[in-house]
């Protein structure tokens, strides 16, 4: 009967199965997606190693703690065992001998290097791998078309340099470290990078820059590297990918305690978000099917009682509406796995859009959380069709054969326990989001999730007992209007279905409102300037820009606009490798100190080595360590030329200023509320070195690690720090000119360069030109304010739930309409017009749904609210830089939501009286 029923109304049936398929197909894809996207275990042997035995980084300066995928994590631990034959400094091709020494198998170095080439005068930033692909990598390196390179200055063009317009075949022009490189394209391949992606766009057999620290081997062989070889080469510093160890992992108590506690978190973080997803499948998918399950069962009501009226028991009833509900759920649940599986799989296939969606491992299905969530389906659709079913008990067949159907009086108790759970679950939700926020822990989403679905379900149980009051208020009220409150108090089996689900809906966009508007809210209040408005930052990452850069870069630019100001900006140059290169440090080195000394404070305790405690920084920077190369927040020192500091100061009416600072004087930002370090005009600068050894695993002492400490007393100009000045400043709180730091010896590299245009803010035409035709490895930034990201993603999902309130509301007037066929036909016989008849379609559907968006607000509200703590409570204090815990940044945005609960209701008021076309069937009816 189930199946023979779905066939015969199949626009009732569809709608079930997309409002099932529909959330079924997005979070099965979810699923799918996370775990093909994950590269874990066996399956990054492809990718790390192609057909090797083991893969293994470069060394870092102290021993490692590795679990068996080393993608999960690592530590340091002890003292490193040196590699014999290592060659200081040397790259993974000037150590490869010494690998192979040290592993016993023949080690094939890769390293990764940057570089460019121009492209129809476009500049294009490329990634190269330098590995020899004849060395048996079969999977790594996969060829496409033409051959292997060969020699030095042969190359293979990814897909993904293809995609940026590098040629196929033919010579071809790189730069790299400031040099070019005439190469042959001699094929293209597909190349897999470590985790799983395609982002390098070259592959070289040997780097273009030699002696360059970095990179890492593959271990080819036949005998396999196990988890005892792989400690082993954990004590050189070598963090190691063993194939062996990532097919058959051995028992987990050969891990060390810490790497055990953080495989048990993994995995219990993943059971966390199936929970929460099945959890909100099942309300979302329940309240969202519950109108077309009491449209089901109000159309069959003279059906069944006919049924009834031939003996049928109530059990029976219900199963025959339980039946459809199981025939529909099941259809719609499998189908939309189906579907999600399958769009995964087909979005993997197509490498663009795997690789902007993160699809980059092996496709793969997870198979028991599928079965759940499309369990979790069925469930929820059987529950939809549970109340109309248990409704059948109380059927009134003598009324349904007369064609008088009316509701029961609603529940008190059901009132009141749906206010119980409304209420605690309202005040759970925003008690645990904000104990977390506060206390920055994670965990808890499912208290969080349970609660809101307590929410929810409340203000559900409370519907009924609001449509009657409404509809004993409502005698001030339009007739239409007062009739179509009337009739939804009378008819709640069909109203509140329709109610729940619209409320569901305005919920979800409600709380996502509020969480985007608070967050971007947050994000406007923290947002400085990097610059003057209108002027270009060019940055080339942490590389060094020397003269002959500067002024290649200059021309350049000028070549494109004659005109242009281009001014170097330097920082502090402290020789720290850590800030520099890609690799970690493996010798002694001289670190630079260059800080001011605040009133009160030794030279010495302006410089620490120890990382702050997290209660430490939540109250703020030490004492002592404000400006300079320990500060901490906005502590940066910036150098330029004079005549730019000139422009900067009188853009922000300190002109009276500039003569001081041109004599020597610098400019120092003071934060509302911090240390002052100007006292009568003048400033404490110190400078000195300390030795640091990285190979060490003690702390170094901060007080006993300086050398040559000095300390210098200039004249000093003091500005307030706002958001309008940290841009004329270059987010510095301390600026001078480039001579002032020449003439007390300070260490300065030149850092970035800042351009700006005398004939006004540079365009965004004008940026990209000199993108084009910028210098290796840089890029442009131009300063533009705060610019919102949320507007299209806030338009579509006004629209997505604009559709999906209006087929909600709208199956729900049909019915309406269709149980009055009999008063339509009254009123047609009166002399009603079809302006009456519409005036009354509209009024249904407006009504239903502006209850159920007001309701839906309310409801989203407290969600909302939730979601702002975490989103909002901890920031950063945007003129000191610190992190800042407090209260939550909260926005409602009341113009959009009262739009939307008036707008919708009224297209949907607009669409139901248009659907009132012809006249009813008027029939004679007998006394």
């Amino acid at each position: 009967m189930a199946r023979r029923d779905v066939r015969r109304h199949k626009g009732r049936s569809a709608l079930i199965l997309v409002m099932v398929a529909l959330p079924t197909l997005l979070l099965v894809f979810a699923i799918t997606s996370a775990a093909t996207s994950q590269v874990t275990g066996p399956e990054q042997i492809p990718s790390r190693m192609g057909s090797g035995v083991a893969a293994l980084d470069y060394p870092v300066p102290n021993a490692v703690d590795q679990p068996f995928d080393p993608s999960v994590g690592m530590s340091s631990t002890g003292e490193v065992a040196p590699i014999p034959g290592w060659v200081e400094g040397g790259s993974s091709f000037d150590n490869a001998q010494a690998i192979s020494t040290l592993t016993g198998t023949t080690a094939v170095p890769f390293l990764e290097e940057s570089a460019t080439t121009r492209v129809d005068d476009r500049r294009i930033s490329l990634q190269t791998m330098a590995v020899d692909a004849r060395t048996g990598l079969d999977g790594k390196v996969i060829l496409r078309s033409g051959r292997l390179p060969q020699r030095a200055g042969e190359v293979l063009v990814t897909e993904v340099g293809v995609d940026r317009g590098l040629p196929t075949s033919g010579p071809l022009t790189l730069r790299t470290g400031g040099t070019e490189h005439e190469v042959t394209v001699v094929g293209t391949a597909r190349v897999l990078s470590g985790g799983g992606g395609t982002y390098h766009h070259l592959v070289t057999p040997t780097p273009f820059t030699s002696g360059q620290a970095g990179g890492g081997w593959i271990l080819v062989g036949d005998d396999p590297v196990t988890w005892s070889d792989v400690r082993d080469l954990n004590r050189h510093g070598l963090l190691v990918w063993s194939a062996d160890v990532l097919r058959d992992p051995p028992d987990v108590s050969a891990l060390s305690a810490e790497q055990r506690d953080m495989l048990v978190f993994d995995q219990d973080r993943t059971g966390t978000f199936v929970a929460i997803g099945g959890a909100l499948l099942l309300v979302i998918t329940t309240l969202l099917v519950g109108p077309a399950f009491a449209v089901s069962a109000a159309r069959q009501r003279r059906t069944l009682a006919l049924s009834a009226s031939n003996g049928a028991t109530t059990a029976q009833l219900r199963h025959t509406v339980l039946a459809q509900a199981l025939v529909l759920g099941a259809i719609a649940a499998v189908t939309g796995a189906a579907l999600g599986v399958l769009t995964t799989w087909a979005l993997a296939r197509q490498r663009r859009a795997a690789e902007w969606l993160g699809l980059v491992g092996p496709f793969e299905v997870p198979v028991v959380p599928i079965l759940l969530v499309t369990a979790t389906a069925v469930a929820s659709a059987i529950i939809a069709a549970l109340l109309p079913a248990r409704r059948l008990g109380r059927l009134d067949i003598v009324g349904v054969m007369k064609g008088q159907s009316v509701s029961p009086r609603p529940s008190k108790v059901v009132f009141l326990v749906g206010a119980l759970l409304a209420g605690l679950g309202g005040f759970a939700v925003i008690s645990l989001a904000a104990s977390q926020a506060r206390a920055q822990t994670g965990g808890g989403e499912v208290p969080i999730v349970l609660a809101t679905i307590a929410l929810v379900v409340g203000a559900v149980m409370l519907a009924p007992m609001t449509l009657v009051g409404l509809a004993r208020v409502s005698s001030r009220l339009p007739v239409s209007l007062r009739m179509a409150t009337r009739d939804a108090g009378r008819q709640r089996t069909r109203s509140v279905p329709a109610i729940a689900a619209i409320l569901a809906g305005v919920a979800v966009l409600t709380m996502v409102l509020i969480a985007s508007g608070s967050d971007e809210e947050q994000r406007r209040r923290e947002y400085v300037a990097q610059n003057l408005p209108g002027d270009t930052s060019v940055h080339a990452g942490s590389e060094t820009l020397d003269a002959e850069r500067v002024e290649r870069i200059t021309a350049g630019f000028r070549a494109v606009r004659p005109g242009l100001v281009v001014s170097p900006v330097s920082a502090v140059d402290t020789n720290d490798p850590w800030m520099t290169s890609s690799t970690p440090p493996t010798q002694p080195f001289d670190l630079r100190v260059l800080n001011v000394v605040p009133p009160g404070c030794a030279p010495e305790e302006t410089f620490g080595s120890a990382a702050p405690t997290d209660a430490a920084e939540q109250a703020g920077p030490p004492p002592c360590m404000l400006i300079g190369t320990q500060g901490m927040g906005n502590a940066q020192m910036s150098f330029t030329n004079a005549d730019e500091i000139t422009r900067r100061l009188t853009a922000i009416g300190r002109e009276s200023d500039v003569a001081a600072v041109l004599a020597g004087a610098v400019v120092i930002g003071h934060a509302p509320g911090s240390t002052r370090v100007v006292i009568d005009g003048r400033v404490t600068v110190m400078t000195a070195t300390q030795h640091v050894d990285p190979r060490e695993n003690a702390e170094v002492d901060p007080a006993g690690a300086l050398d040559d400490v000095r300390t210098t007393t200039l004249p000093a100009v003091e500005v307030e720090l706002t958001k309008e000045t940290m841009g004329a400043l270059l987010s510095s709180s301390l600026l001078a000119t480039t001579a002032t730091a020449k003439a007390h010896g300070w260490p300065t590299r030149t850092s970035f360069l800042t351009v700006h245009d005398p004939a006004g803010p540079i365009s965004q035409d004008l940026s990209d030109r000199l993108g084009y035709g910028a210098d290796d490895d840089v890029y442009l930034m131009t300063e533009r304010g705060f610019v919102s990201e949320y507007g299209t993603i806030i338009a579509v999902l006004l629209g997505i739930f604009t559709l999906l309130l209006l087929v909600i509301t709208l199956t729900s007037t049909a019915l309406t309409l269709t149980e009055q066929e009999n008063d339509q036909a009254t009123l047609a016989a009166l002399g009603s017009g079809r302006g009456t008849r519409r005036v009354m379609a509209a009024a249904q559907a407006f009504t239903l749904c502006v209850i159920g968006a007001v309701l839906g607000v309310a409801v989203g509200i407290v969600p909302g609210i939730a979601l702002a703590y975490p989103l909002t409570a901890q920031g950063w204090n945007p003129l000191t830089g610190q992190s800042v815990i407090g209260d939550p940044v909260l926005v409602f945005p009341w113009p959009v939501l009262l739009g939307f609960a008036v707008a919708v209701p009224a297209v949907a008021a607009g669409l139901a009286a248009a659907g009132i076309r012809k006249a009813p069937d008027a029939t004679r009816r007998t006394a």
